[in-house]
């Protein structure tokens, strides 16, 4: 009998696919907007380049600023239209991302994850006609597009929850960094299609790219091993067996009093707040104080400001495959493995962002310290990525997606606190103290972890059914009973169970 692919690798594959479907669409305005809007002929000299400046100021004349190119209609939109188009998504997101766990859970992963991307290539696509029409119209696109994505990590969570065998977590969870090769692409595909046919079709690319994934993702993925078309009972029995007593079937209300006054809630909770904090600080901060402050040209050096994400990926797809194999191979516990891993997705990460401080003017130190940072935060796969399927698998969706609730505001925090610092001056000791602020953060948030924080499962994983709740059933499985109820009469295995 030959080599046979386990359908589980394939549900992994779709989880990766799907994260970086997700991410398409998050990050591709930040390009595509330079397109859209008319730029400013003056720019704030940075700090670290007044002194060439000032020296260079007898061969001024002979610089000549070249016109953007156009490749479609700009709009007059300033900077703060402009961070409302920006900002939109993430109001969506936070909105959305803790009720989608409750919606997963009930509705299933499938459901979940398939209709909000099939809204999403609708609104994706709208948004060029949007931008046409109003900016207000725009943001609204935008707002839609992060309410379908709030949903989306709870539910992948959820299906992970049930088709990885727990030796295989780490494997499972390191496919969520599928994140950071979707920002990646983003950048490169749609500076290319908009260079050649108009930034509009940047858009309507990505459309074209999550209909596929649609396809794909209909015919491969279901909600659980028991409702599979392909796998082998073999398959189906080593996973049910592998999670024991783990996975309850069935719905049932999350236990938000239990989960609220939880320690170890709140410790994964303060846990993914601080890696969020820390990594918008890393994807975001870092870059502008280069640019703004040390005068380093990003966007000339493209493969050198994609190479920290492309890092973090392969590095936590590592940390995933070393976490299972510490968990299967050594007798160090699950607990101690996740306080071990914090080290490098938090503490480290908190100590080289401090050090971004004596980096001054040194582009070079920045960059390395940017590469090394995300590069070890990879380990986020094995502790704030990986802790709810510990704490509750039955109800993971929930609590990834109240911790991305409440980890989510950081994308407004992070940005108003180095505002409110740079508000007088854009300069390297504003700067410094931002730096000290975030890796404060990570590494509070890490220690903390450290000291309460368990991968214990809690009591109230326990799933108490509601009475005459029904599972839901995915539509294309409706489709696929009323096809065989065309060939043959209605039989106890051809009705759908309710």
């Amino acid at each position: 009998m030959g080599f046979k692919i386990p359908i589980r690798f394939w549900i992994a594959v779709m989880v990766f696919a799907s994260t970086y479907i997700n991410y398409t669409t998050r990050s591709n305005m930040s390009i595509s907007i330079t397109s859209m809007v008319t730029r400013s002929k003056d720019k704030a000299i940075p700090e670290c380049k007044r002194n060439e400046t000032l020296q260079a100021t007898s061969n001024a004349n002979s610089s000549v600023v070249r016109p953007a190119a156009d490749f479609g209609p700009r709009y007059d939109w300033d900077e703060d239209i402009q961070g409302f188009i920006l900002g939109s998504y993430f109001w969506g997101y936070v909105i959305s991302s803790a009720p989608g766990g409750f919606i997963a859970e009930w509705l299933g992963p499938f459901n979940t994850i398939f209709y909000a991307q099939i809204v999403t290539a609708l609104f994706n696509s709208l948004s060029v006609y949007g931008a046409q029409w109003h900016f207000g119209v725009l943001i609204c696109c935008r707002f839609v597009l992060g309410l379908m994505a709030g949903p989306i990590y709870p539910a992948l969570q959820c299906l992970i929850a049930r088709w990885a065998p727990p030796a295989e977590k780490g494997k499972f969870v390191s496919a969520l960094m599928g994140n950071t090769l979707g920002t990646c692409l983003t950048w490169i595909f749609v500076g290319m299609v908009t260079a050649s046919a108009g930034w509009d079709w940047g858009f309507h690319f990505l459309s074209i790219q999550i209909a596929v994934f649609c396809v794909v993702f209909w015919f491969i993925v279901d909600d659980s091993p028991d409702e599979h078309k392909w796998i082998s009972e073999e398959e189906k029995k080593f996973i049910k067996d592998s999670q024991a007593k783990t996975i309850s079937k069935g719905k049932a209300v999350p236990p938000y009093l239990k989960m609220f006054t939880s320690l170890p809630f709140w410790s994964l909770c303060i846990l993914h707040f601080g890696n969020l904090w820390g990594l918008y600080l890393q994807i975001t901060g870092v870059p502008k104080f280069m640019i703004e402050v040390i005068g380093f040209n990003i966007k000339a050096s493209g493969g050198l400001a994609a190479l920290p994400h492309l890092l973090r990926m392969f590095f936590g797809m590592g940390y995933g495959y070393l976490g299972d194999v510490i968990k299967s191979k050594t007798s160090l516990g699950t607990t101690l493995t996740r306080k071990s891993f914090v080290l490098f997705s938090h503490i480290i990460p908190g100590v080289l962002l401090m050090c971004m401080t004596l980096v001054k003017c040194d582009h070079v130190g920045a960059v390395l310290i940017l590469i090394f940072s995300m590069s070890i935060n990879g380990a986020a796969v094995v502790t704030n990525l990986q802790n709810a399927q510990d704490l509750a698998p039955n109800f993971a969706g929930s609590i990834f997606g109240i911790i991305s609730l409440i980890g989510g505001t950081t994308g407004f925090i992070t940005p108003a606190v180095t505002g409110a610092l740079m508000k007088e001056n854009n300069g390297i000791n504003e700067w410094s103290k931002n730096f000290i602020i975030g890796g404060s953060v990570y590494i509070g948030a890490g220690l903390f972890f450290i000291i309460f924080g368990t991968t214990d499962i809690q009591p109230w994983n326990e799933k108490v059914p509601e009475s005459g709740a029904a599972d839901p059933v995915p539509l294309k499985t409706i489709i696929v009973v009323q096809d065989s109820e065309e060939k043959a009469e209605p039989n106890e295995t051809t009705k759908l169970s309710m």
